[in-house]
């Protein structure tokens, strides 16, 4: 016994509209068609579907119990495209990233404005983390998305490079070493060093370039790299930094390529094996288009 999907809509039909013209009508087809598909049915199923009373069709008691088999079929049906629509639109799926401090503002802040917005539909969890912590939580499935500091040697096929830079050493305007070209590890023996934490790629970089000298920094403060950018803008030290930190922190500061030089790469990373959840895509789009469009307008001519 092999039904057609078009015989069974057919029989669905008319037991809902109560005739045959009105199924037509339903169906978007003529008559006869509709007679033809449930004659074609009753010969498959072996059974008399309908009786002809007077101008009505009136179903038999085996057609009553046949229409609760195909309703629980179309309720299936009408279910799963629910659901379909629901992962669609992301209803009812909380949606969770973390970011680093750096990105936050204004980055992070206006690509959800921007691509998210008034979506009500679309619960959000937005933690701001440290790049390991973040890693680590995306690789157990526990964030969606997660925008990390690392280095490019570091990134792997779930990640997307949203910029790349080099770091920089960050002062107050008026600091003694404000004039200079470059800043080595030497030039900075005598200065208070604010770096970043200790899991930082930067931070390892940077103990590596240190470990070369005879002498370590006269004092050093370890912080987030934003406020490393704070507290060289206030005079408490010289930061070793990147400009997307500089340009998150807004800070009136003097900015110093350091030497060695040290890259420092931002990335948008994803569960491995995750389904694409296509509205993520749009929001790791507008990152990349955001920090591009900011690191070219600061660009020195």
């Amino acid at each position: 016994m092999r039904l057609k999907p078009r015989q069974v809509e057919a029989f669905r039909s008319v037991m809902m509209t109560g005739g045959i013209t009105a199924a037509a009508e339903t169906m978007n087809v003529t008559q006869p068609a509709v007679s033809r598909l449930i004659r074609d049915l009753e010969e498959i199923v072996e059974m008399t579907l309908f009786e002809r009373v007077g101008a009505r069709l009136v179903p038999t008691a085996e057609a009553t119990q046949l229409f609760r088999e195909v309703e629980r079929l179309y309720l299936g049906l009408d279910q799963i495209a629910q659901a379909a629509d629901d992962i669609r639109r992301h209803k009812n799926t909380v949606l969770r990233i973390a970011s680093v401090t750096s990105l936050v503002r204004p980055y992070l802040h206006q690509a959800i404005i921007d691509v998210i917005g008034d979506r009500l539909d679309i619960p959000l969890v937005i933690d701001v983390e440290n790049s390991r912590h973040i890693w680590d939580m995306v690789a157990k499935n526990r964030y969606d998305l997660g925008f990390v500091f690392s280095s490019p040697r570091m990134a792997d096929k779930n990640a997307v490079l949203l910029h790349g830079s080099h770091a920089v050493a960050a002062m107050a305007r008026g600091h003694r070493l404000a004039s200079r070209k470059t800043i080595t590890p030497v030039d900075l023996l005598d200065e208070r060093v604010l770096i970043p934490g200790r899991n930082s790629p930067l931070r390892l970089a940077l103990d590596r370039a240190f470990s070369k000298e005879d002498h370590q920094p006269a004092s050093t403060m370890e912080s987030s790299m934003l406020n490393c950018c704070y507290f060289a803008a206030s005079g408490m030290g010289v930061g070793i930094v990147d400009h997307t930190s500089l340009r998150a922190a807004g800070a009136d500061i003097v900015a110093i390529p350091f030497e060695p030089k040290i890259e420092v790469s931002y990335f948008a990373i994803r569960p491995s094996g995750g389904h694409r959840i296509s509205i993520l895509d749009d929001l790791v789009k507008r990152m990349r288009e955001l920090i591009s469009s900011d690191a070219k307008s600061s660009t020195p001519p």
